[in-house]
């Protein structure tokens, strides 16, 4: 549906009278903005942007949460540059795809174009929905062209197979995205030693499972469990070293489910369910389960954002001595420590060819990456949010720490953080945990060698990569008869309701009948492409 509402978009964009875009033209409006400086003579950024008030319409939508210009980060924003955004996204719409659909068969698209899909954004570049940004980031965004020369993994996200910039990324700064976390008031209380190993890792579960580390008498602990829905079996297949996606080894694609590792991976994990080990509502639990089993004294250990240290704060009155504490990745069969969630550039946004002014967006995109704009996007308001110490560093506010919220939440209710072309420093998660969280980032940043780098981005476990438009619909046709078959077959194994080792072969014929090895072929070209443009960059 998606793709074919961007083909006719493309047929109703041919009749557009054409906008700035990579040949740098602009309108009439544009030229008036261009003849503002982008930097003082100092080096700053010149704001405002404009003299007067200016205004474009947006499209964006980050969970669920559509763009709202009355959040106080983005009224900070507009009172800096003079630039106001409005949604073109009901408040009440939650639903990006179904919202996203309706502006294409519109063929009204609003001049800003943010989405979760970069390769949605890079095909509605291509068709001519969004302008190529080269030319718009070398004359007016220095801050974004600095950063794009200095990190070749920001300007190979952005670049397109055809050579363009379509969208600007949000950046990551920081390795460490998700962390393996145990129960120590648990391990404690059983005598036990933090695990290093999958196998020491069965020890402990097992003895979480059978010997009441809750101390209410019942058999009732959940040791491993997970909130993140349909990935989470892949977050236990990580143990082993495997997973049910695609996966690069020495320059070579493969897909795990055909490797020797993915046998090992799924062996164990129907014994661990079939021992009580893993959650039995692992498939239909949800986001919050974490809520769940945490307040009820259930959980064991888990993997998952920063955040999970928080609950040695709110539950410490419920259960005397509750403690969490990060621990490094049990190392795998071969004895390897991996980690394999990790952060990269992400989506971001786009400039529509339908936008009059492309050349006052940019600057304003550009204002984001300086360090004003950064530390909006990141901390919030100074003086509201946040406050510089005496020793010159950034803090948060009781109002931020305290509330009803994540902090992560609260930033974002005001519009930080949110999925726009920025750089996201990570540095408010270490200021806004505690003793125990900033232990555990701490831990991860010290080990490089736990991530690796050669991996092309990983988008929710899944590779995301750039394919060539001709592999692109055949690539997709080909995974939608595939991974929803692997998904049903896994979870089959793990429930027991059909055998692994009995079902192996007639599962690895059945994918080669419905095109792995094609699918295969076309990653192998996405990765290759990867790497080339990575050293062109």
């Amino acid at each position: 549906m998606k793709k074919a509402l961007i083909v006719l978009f493309a047929l109703f964009a041919c009749a557009l009278p054409l906008m700035a875009g990579g040949s740098g033209e602009t309108t009439t409006s544009a030229s008036v903005a261009e003849a503002r400086p982008t930097l003082n003579e100092d080096g700053t950024f010149h704001l405002p942007i404009t003299d007067e008030k200016t205004t474009f319409t947006i499209f964006l939508n980050f969970n669920n949460m559509p763009f709202d210009p009355n959040w106080a980060v983005w009224q900070e924003l507009e009172k800096r540059t003079n630039i106001r955004f409005e949604s073109v996204i009901s408040q009440s719409n939650s639903n990006e795809d179904e919202a996203f659909n309706l502006m294409l068969s519109s063929g009204n698209l609003a001049d800003v174009i943010g989405y979760v899909s970069a390769a949605d954004l890079e095909s509605l570049g291509r068709d001519g929905g969004l302008i190529p940004l080269n030319d718009l980031i070398d004359e007016y965004a220095p801050h974004i062209k600095a950063l794009m020369e200095e990190d070749p993994a920001f300007a190979q996200y952005a670049t397109s197979t055809d050579g363009n910039i379509y969208f600007i990324p949000k950046n990551q700064t920081m390795n460490n995205a998700e962390f393996w976390f145990i129960r120590q008031d648990w391990l404690d209380k059983l005598g036990l030693e933090v695990p290093t190993t999958v196998d020491e890792l069965y020890e402990v579960l097992t003895a979480f499972r059978n010997e009441d580390p809750n101390g209410n008498g019942l058999k009732d602990e959940i040791p491993l469990f997970d909130r993140a829905g349909w990935k989470m079996p892949d977050e236990y297949l990580y143990l082993w070293d495997t997973s049910i996606e695609f996966y690069v080894r020495d320059g070579k694609v493969t897909y795990e489910p055909l490797e020797e590792n993915f046998k090992t991976g799924v062996r164990n994990l129907v014994k661990w369910y079939q021992e009580g080990l893993i959650d039995p509502e692992i498939f239909t639990r949800g986001p919050k389960g974490r809520d769940t089993l945490l307040a009820a004294n259930l959980g064991g250990m888990t993997h998952d954002w920063i955040s999970a240290v928080d609950y040695n704060t709110k539950l410490t009155s419920d259960i005397p001595g509750f403690k969490m504490v990060g621990i490094a990745p049990p190392a795998d069969q071969n004895g390897v420590v991996k980690e394999r969630t990790m952060r990269y550039p992400g989506v971001g946004w786009g400039i529509s060819s339908q936008c009059e002014d492309p050349v006052t967006v940019i600057k304003f995109m550009d204002y984001l990456f300086t360090e004003e704009g950064s530390n909006l996007m990141n901390w919030g308001i100074e003086g509201v949010s946040y406050y510089v110490d005496e020793d010159g560093q950034k803090q948060f506010y009781d109002t931020v720490l305290n509330s009803d919220q994540t902090p992560v939440g609260y930033l974002r209710s005001i519009g930080a953080l949110y999925r726009v072309g920025m750089n996201q420093t990570g540095e408010y998660e270490i200021v806004s945990t505690n003793d125990e969280g900033r232990a555990v980032i701490e831990l991860y940043e010290a080990h490089p060698e736990w991530y690796d780098q050669s991996q092309p981005p990983f988008a929710d476990g899944e590779l995301d990569m750039k394919y060539f438009p001709e592999d692109e619909t055949r690539y997709e046709r080909i995974m939608g008869q595939i991974q929803p078959y692997v998904e049903e077959k896994l979870q089959s194994w793990i429930l027991g309701t059909s055998n692994f080792d009995a079902d192996y072969d007639a599962f690895i014929k059945e994918l080669h009948t419905r095109g792995i090895d094609e699918a295969i072929e076309i990653n192998q070209r996405a990765y290759d492409f990867y790497i080339e443009s990575s050293q062109n960059i």
